[in-house]
């Protein structure tokens, strides 16, 4: 970015130098005139404190820049891996939103790229306040092909030492969706094929840190769960309706292969998918006989689970108060 510095001199030619600067002298009738340009770094800072009210503002506005260092380095790797993808083509230099979507776009409309063949068909953007400390921070969601050509990515901006920086985002498609409220509580669900899902959970707070919540999976063929755990022979064949089987994680460590903290189960209708109500179902049903041929595992009931979820829940600073908050509202803005 260049200054330029008119002085108007009487009487007499001053020479001013600034390093790093260019300067260039003309002459008027009523003096002289010294047009000096200093180059300065592009930096957030530049940008009128009195033009926008925020740089949120002022990045909406095509005029901040916004970087994706914090966001490299610190990044949840609990996300779907298309998010890589994503800043795999913006990582690197800080970007205006004009020259982000030149960016994206060459790289979607690239006849030798892996994307769907489309430009981003929209761009919108709601505020938050990321765990609810009066702060407030951007959500910028982008309707673009980085899944398939109707699939969206938010990301979440928080302002960082005068500088913004992308501190959380995510993708959600046609068989994965995830939201965020205001107060920056994130609901996840996703479908691994017509018997497994799962469904997640987890709070930006406000420092802007992921604090992950948990991962529940939903397992609704026992066949297909016992794949994955040692069991003695059973024969389920006899159970009426569909038994589905949840495994709840509290915990995330990349990499690491470690057991489920808690197992339980439930009994829905296969054609209405209602829950049923069984008799003794966790202590004396024949769904139990069954699920206790898996000898390593033990069962709770499932509002157990249910108050684990919620301990671990109000632990990272998503109270019910924070859980139960307004979803995020987006505004389109022109492209």
């Amino acid at each position: 970015m260049k200054k330029t510095l008119y002085l108007v001199l009487a009487g007499a030619l001053m020479l001013s130098t600034v390093s790093c600067g260019q300067q260039g002298t003309t002459n008027s009738n009523e003096g002289n005139v010294v047009d000096t340009e200093q180059k300065t770094e592009d930096t957030n800072t530049n940008v009128e404190a009195d033009k926008y009210d925020s740089l949120y503002d002022a990045f909406l506005n095509g005029e901040a820049t916004l970087s994706t260092d914090y966001y490299l380095n610190n990044a949840s790797e609990t996300g779907s891996g298309y998010e890589n993808d994503f800043f795999s083509i913006i990582a690197g230099d800080e970007l205006t939103l004009p020259e982000i979507v030149e960016t994206l776009n060459e790289a979607f409309m690239d006849d030798e790229g892996f994307f769907a063949h489309q430009e981003i068909s929209s761009i919108s953007y709601s505020y938050l306040d990321c765990g609810n400390d009066g702060e407030k921070e951007l959500a910028v969601k982008f309707v673009c092909p980085v899944v398939e050509p109707d699939s969206n990515i938010v990301l979440v901006i928080k302002e960082m030492d005068s500088k913004l920086q992308v501190v959380y985002s995510v993708c959600s498609w046609s068989r994965s969706e995830t939201t965020i409220n205001e107060y920056g509580f994130i609901q996840g669900g996703g479908s691994g094929g017509a018997v497994n899902h799962s469904s997640d959970a987890a709070l930006i707070d406000a420092d802007g840190k992921y604090q992950f919540g948990y991962i529940l999976t939903e397992s609704a063929d026992i066949e297909d769960f016992g794949y994955a755990y040692e069991h003695e022979d059973f024969d389920a064949s006899s159970l009426e309706g569909t038994l589905c089987i949840y495994e709840l994680r509290l915990t995330f460590e990349p990499g690491a292969d470690k057991p489920s903290d808690y197992f339980s189960y439930a009994v829905y209708d296969s054609d209405t998918y209602e829950e049923i109500d069984v008799p003794n179902l966790y202590t004396d049903s024949p769904y139990k006989e069954v699920l206790d041929s898996f000898t390593t595992i033990k069962f709770v009931p499932y509002d157990e689970l249910e108050k684990a979820i919620s301990d671990k829940l109000d632990s990272i600073g998503a109270t019910e108060d924070v859980r139960n908050a307004n979803e995020l509202e987006f505004t389109e803005i022109a492209l």
